[in-house]
């Protein structure tokens, strides 16, 4: 079945089951394709929830995770009005980015501002902190830092409602220019990858952006409302006033979201240390990896109290195992402390869902398991039971792609298996 969906250029297709959870056909679409990211899923995942949606009365998505907003961004194409929420600061920049509505005068208008741009000569320290240039110079080519340097400081010219969209362009720029390759997630400043001059970057970004805008014309309409606080407690949205939800939490042990934008945050002057990120960042989202703030992770009693007994005799077995695992050879991480922590918040998350859903909405929800010291946690298992506490009926929990080798390695001390990704369809009852 090929779905076709209205003003989108490029149809979208079934695509394979195993990229439904992947960012791997983004850019093959507009606007998608602006910027994506690693975590992401399809805009055919996004799409087929919709089409396949029983609520076309008064439809109304909702994404607690928005990410860069690939579920807000499909409903925009789809012309279908959405909510999101979303807490890293560089995320809803780009996210209001993508979902804005632009003309190409405007796109010029930031090509005319960066046509005046002439590299730094200063000291890079006059721009960014200490840290900040250690780590963008082992990252950044000295000629392509100093014709960057001007972006950040020019950004103070740019009208207020187009900064997200400058912010856009130029975070593009930055990664086509940077030598440094993404080692699996994290930028590895000893990898290198081939870069291209800013000048090049720059055209290339904005060639995709004035086709895309001129492709959609101006009927395009912006029907996504983005708020910039955590999901766990949705009081800005009434009750029983979305229709679907389609989004992917953090995985647990996953991808430091922190970690993997270090090189924007410093940019942007978003932080300025990593004391900074892990207080402006990583403070305000899910407790899913060992460089969570210590205080979150201790709060180990309060996190575990919030959770049911019967969920609690499934996990507490885990959390002992793992415990133990930390015990065995010293340096190991403290995976025992992150489990309570991250089932409580995504229990708070699921209990205010059914408060924003309809009854007989879906929740269509992609989680992957972990293997924690060679403990298996069936994170889409304890999800699915989390969401029949609050309420929900979970229809099927469908296995989408295994994960790859990478995550069996022995000195990953993995699960015996791959590790997978899962579409977990649940419905709220009536």
């Amino acid at each position: 079945m090929v779905i076709t969906v209205r003003q989108l250029g490029l149809p979208l297709g079934a695509a394979a089951k195993a990229k439904l959870p992947t960012n791997l056909t983004t850019n093959k679409h507009p606007v998608h394709r602006w910027m994506n990211f690693i975590a992401g899923f399809s805009p055919e995942f996004v799409s087929s929830c919709i089409q396949n949606s029983n609520t076309k009365k008064n439809f109304n998505l909702i994404d607690p995770f928005a990410g860069l907003s690939t579920s807000l961004v499909q409903a925009n194409l789809e012309g279908l009005p959405s909510v999101g929420f979303e807490v890293h600061p560089f995320f809803i920049d780009i996210s209001r980015a993508k979902l804005g509505t632009y003309t190409t005068n405007e796109i010029h208008e930031l090509l005319a501002i960066a046509a005046k741009l002439k590299p730094y000569k200063g000291n890079l320290l006059e721009v960014w902190s200490d840290s900040a240039v250690g780590f963008l110079e082992k990252l950044i080519p000295e000629t392509a830092l100093r014709a960057l340097a001007p972006v950040v400081v020019a950004e103070e010219k740019v009208r207020t409602e187009l900064r997200p969209l400058y912010r856009l362009i130029f975070s593009r720029v930055l990664e086509l220019t940077s030598s440094s390759l993404t080692d699996g997630i994290y930028k590895a400043p000893t990898t290198r990858k081939g870069t291209i001059s800013f000048e090049d970057a720059l055209k290339r970004v904005t060639t995709d952006l004035l086709e895309d805008i001129d492709y959609l014309g101006p009927a395009h309409q912006n029907l996504a409302t983005l708020h910039g606080t955590s999901s766990e407690k949705m009081t800005l949205l009434a009750d029983g006033s979305c229709s679907i939800c389609v989004t992917s939490p953090p995985y647990l042990n996953n991808f430091d979201f922190a970690e993997m934008t270090r090189m924007q945050l410093y940019f942007w002057r978003y932080a300025g240390s990593w004391g900074e990120i892990t207080e402006r960042v990583r403070r305000k989202l899910i407790v899913n990896t060992t460089t969570a703030p210590t205080d979150l992770k201790r709060d180990q009693a309060a996190r575990h109290d919030s959770l049911s007994s019967s969920f609690l005799s499934i996990v507490e077995p885990l959390v002992q195992e793992l415990e133990a695992q930390k015990r065995v050879k010293a340096g190991k991480k403290d995976y025992y402390l992150l489990v309570y922590p991250y089932f409580s918040q995504m229990s708070a998350v699921f209990s205010e869902l059914h408060r924003v859903l309809r009854p007989g909405s879906s929740l269509h929800l992609v989680v992957a398991d972990s293997a924690l010291y060679g403990v298996h946690i069936e994170a889409e298992k304890l999800l699915a039971h989390l969401m029949e506490e609050q309420g929900f009926y979970i229809q099927s929990i469908e296995n989408l792609r295994t994960r790859g080798d990478r995550w069996i390695l022995e000195k990953r001390q993995g699960a015996n298996k791959p590790l997978g990704e899962f579409h977990i369809h649940a419905v709220r009852e009536k």
